[in-house]
């Protein structure tokens, strides 16, 4: 199983985002000859059946190059043995027992929202983090962004890599890095092949805008 590359550079798929699959798989395809080094995905409207055909076209599609992480369904992530599950942070406390369930290379992640979640996951054995929404973001236009300096305590406090989500674009994708971020991840941002490459390349050059 493939282990995490740094910086971590993630797309999360929505295929309402696109309003087309097959043209979301294209635009995964192309920006992972960019740069893209995983894909989580979350198909909230998708039923098991059509997440798994989404998972073996991806595979296919990208030489199974980027770590492809599925977003809850961990039976799923067994069944097709990709590289590992993604847990809301309300299920967080299940994170000890599905790690049992997975193969030992496979990987589990987990949204959160504070350090104390933080510390947390990492007791109970998560491999990564993804902590958000850092910025204003068109996903949770109701919620609070928790903003970079919640992100560095977070960072500052646990050895964990945690993914930055939420509002990233070309103007800020660095700033997650500099307050101790070890990748970011995007929807809007990675659905289009210019501003994708633009973010990537200012990821592995650490050129500021």
């Amino acid at each position: 199983m493939k282990q995490l590359t740094f910086p971590i550079i993630s797309l999360i798929t929505d295929s309402t985002v696109y309003q087309d699959k097959e043209k979301m798989i294209n635009n995964i395809t192309q920006v992972t000859n960019f740069g893209i080094n995983m894909i989580q995905i979350r198909e909230k409207n998708l039923s098991t059946d059509d997440k798994k055909k989404l998972i073996e076209k991806i595979i296919v599609k990208t030489n199974n190059k980027p770590i492809i992480i599925i977003n809850d369904e961990y039976e799923l992530c067994k069944v097709s043995n990709i590289d590992g599950v993604h847990l809301p942070e309300k299920k967080i406390n299940h994170l000890k027992n599905i790690k049992s369930t997975l193969n030992d290379n496979q990987l589990i992640g987990c949204s959160i929202h504070s350090l104390k979640s933080a510390i947390l996951a990492e007791q109970l054995g998560a491999n990564y983090l993804q902590c958000g929404s850092i910025f204003k973001t068109k996903s949770h236009p109701g919620q609070k962004p928790l903003g970079l300096k919640e992100l560095q305590e977070i960072t500052q406090n646990i050895n964990l890599p945690v993914i930055a989500v939420g509002g990233i674009n070309e103007k800020n994708c660095l700033l997650p890095m500099e307050n101790g971020a070890s990748g970011i991840a995007s929807i809007r941002s990675f659905s289009k092949d210019t501003v994708s490459k633009n973010i990537i390349d200012k990821l592995n050059n650490k050129e500021l805008l």
